[in-house]
């Protein structure tokens, strides 16, 4: 295949792809525009791409980044070593969170760390806090 694979990525438990991937899959899968990315059907399934807001780019991301969401019964395991084994993506990174977020230390997304649970598990202020 001539085209440069895409990259996957996983943080924090969940599975990202750029444009390049989603590019790459269209070439081999129907590719249905959805409001908030695309939907690829593979075989007897579906996975979603979601749209992802803006963030820290991760490490060799070429476009925008695209959450990954199995639908029905597809092994969205299996269809990621499928499309690495096909080379229409390569391993991005695994992160515990997002890179390079004010909050990559403890796990925590700057969406949750004002909470006062997440406060209390990780028993330390976070820089990206508001002060009184």
């Amino acid at each position: 295949m001539g085209a440069q694979p895409g990259s996957i990525y996983k943080v924090g438990g969940r599975r990202y792809v750029d444009s390049q991937a989603v590019y790459n899959l269209a070439g081999v899968h129907d590719v249905v525009p959805l409001a908030d990315g695309w939907r690829v059907i593979v075989g007897e399934g579906r996975v979603r791409c979601a749209a992802v807001e803006p963030r820290a780019e991760l490490p060799g991301q070429r476009g925008a980044l695209y959450e990954l969401v199995a639908e029905g019964d597809t092994n969205l395991k299996s269809q990621r070593a499928g499309w690495v084994a096909r080379g229409l993506v390569k391993a991005g990174g695994t992160f515990d969170a997002w890179p390079g977020s004010a909050s990559a230390g403890c796990g925590c997304t700057a969406k949750s760390c004002g909470c006062g649970p997440c406060r209390a598990k990780h028993g330390h202020p976070h820089d990206h806090e508001e002060t009184p």
